[in-house]
């Protein structure tokens, strides 16, 4: 049975856990838990400290959802106190048993030396080495379909090479990246984008884009697909007239045109590798990837010259934009003027993910301001920044999704008007610049379609109303 949620395996290294914990919380705790995965791939429990000399190492974790029975069990670690004063304890790839094992029959079946502290152990709290070898064991002879689940968490395989970091597995990495991004603002399922995260070493040379093996995406020369978005203004027109690889994706009455421009010059880019375009809320969001280095991205990130080059365009958009009157409809309200965003993540190619690879999003305009910081410093005086530098300072990626698909983020109503400009020129560039179309499928028989060409459609039958006869509402990302 698959994890529940988005939960990246983080399978490339070996994960042999030493010690364990257990876990008890009430099931809507466990509901907020795995909301939480579905966003970000983890999630947290404030619980109490164990010692210090624990902290970074691996624990399973036994989940126990409902009184007397383990129900789930769980990759675990400490990183950090909690602000509570208390440890967080870091939890992913949630397993759920194929049903409940009861507690009591796991102390009955306990052998050994250490079976009193196993027994205290199982009462909830952190479980030492010596008892949790115990539990395992006594785990296979109550239940081996219960020990198998939690057996399979458990990862003894040494790591495979690191792949070959080749400007095209990056750039593929990149794409498929932000448009599963993109399908989160949307709220499209990601089950929808069949693409693997890694791309393939036998793969056919020449691949410029995560579509080009998809029959159902839109080619060259049978574009009119994008001519069944919303009308909009005069200058939106040449955004979906370009013939660049764009498919569609549905969900319900809500439509995602993604369009990968990686065709002509790089000079003529923007600086940014998703362009994410709400129709419906007339909101438009720009991020840009940065990769921390390492592993995990225990390295950190160096800023260069390449992000000073981005930035520099990004200020120039920025300027234009800042030019248009304020917006002072409820429609066109944002938290604030800055629509650029970069994402810190670890090596996309280190990670086997189904869903986004998890990040940090820090508004461009705040970025500017912690690179003078001295905790943007390291020790010989560079400039260096990890994940730890940001502190409490950074949007997650459920918090950002979730921004920018209620419009609380971007550019106003007002500025989208300018920008064609901008984005006619940054979807010329060779990089894997990735501009995301979504409107409501509000079109109507008539609509006329060039050539005889009818648009292609997406064939995932949408999701059934919870609410039968009731008029689905469009969502208004």
């Amino acid at each position: 049975m698959p994890p529940t949620g988005k939960q990246y395996l983080g399978a490339r290294y070996p994960w042999v856990p030493e010690h364990g914990y257990v876990l008890s919380i009430g099931t809507d705790r466990l509901k907020e838990l795995e909301s939480d995965l579905a966003g970000q791939s983890i999630c947290s429990q404030a619980v109490p400290k164990i010692p210090a000399a624990l902290r970074r190492r691996w624990m399973l974790c036994f989940i126990s959802a409902k009184k007397g029975y383990l129900t789930h069990v769980a990759r675990s670690v400490v990183y950090y106190p909690a602000e509570s004063g208390r440890d967080k304890l870091d939890i992913w790839n949630v397993m759920p048993f194929g049903k409940a094992v009861r507690v009591s029959a796991i102390k009955t079946s306990l052998r050994g030396k250490q079976a009193w502290r196993a027994k205290q152990a199982l009462g909830g709290g952190h479980v030492s080495a010596a008892a949790f070898g115990l539990i395992m064991e006594a785990l296979r002879r109550v239940d081996d379909k219960a020990f198998k689940v939690a057996a399979g968490l458990v990862n003894r395989r040494p790591p495979p090479p690191d792949p070959n970091p080749t400007p095209a597995k990056t750039n593929w990495a990149y794409q498929r990246d932000a448009v599963v991004t993109a399908l989160e603002f949307a709220r499209i399922p990601t089950e929808q984008l069949r693409v693997p995260p890694q791309l393939d070493e036998d793969a056919t040379p020449g691949l410029t884009s995560i579509f080009d093996g998809d029959e159902d995406v839109t080619s060259i020369e049978d574009l009119l697909i994008l001519q069944d978005l919303d009308e909009g203004s005069e200058g939106w027109q040449f955004i979906k007239r370009q013939r660049y690889p764009a498919k569609l994706f549905t969900n319900g009455d809500t439509k995602l045109t993604i369009i990968l421009a990686n065709k002509l010059p790089l000079e003529r880019q923007l600086g940014v590798d998703l362009i994410y375009v709400n129709e419906t809320l007339k909101s438009v969001v720009f991020v840009q990837y940065k990769m921390f280095s390492g592993v995990d991205g225990e390295l950190g990130y160096r800023p260069d010259d390449q992000l000073k080059t981005e930035i520099a365009r990004m200020e120039a958009a920025a300027a234009k934009l800042a030019s248009v009157a304020a917006d002072e409809s409820c429609e066109g309200y944002r938290f604030g003027s800055d629509p650029f965003f970069l994402k810190f993540c670890s090596k996309l190619l280190s990670h086997d993910a189904k869903g986004h690879v998890p990040g940090i999003y820090v508004p461009v305009s705040y970025w500017k301001k912690l690179a003078k910081t001295p905790a943007a410093k390291g020790k010989k005086g560079g400039a260096i920044v990890y994940a730890e530098t940001f502190g409490r300072r950074y949007f997650t990626p459920t918090h950002f999704v979730d921004m920018v698909g209620r419009g609380w983020i971007g550019t106003t109503a007002l500025q989208t008007d300018i920008l064609v400009s901008y984005l006619s020129d940054a979807i010329e560039g060779k990089k894997s610049l990735v501009l995301a179309i979504e409107s409501s499928t509000d079109a109507g028989p008539d609509d006329d379609f060039e050539d005889g060409y009818e648009p292609l459609r997406q064939t995932v039958a949408p999701p059934k109303p919870r609410h039968p006869g009731k008029k689905p509402k469009i969502i208004q990302l």
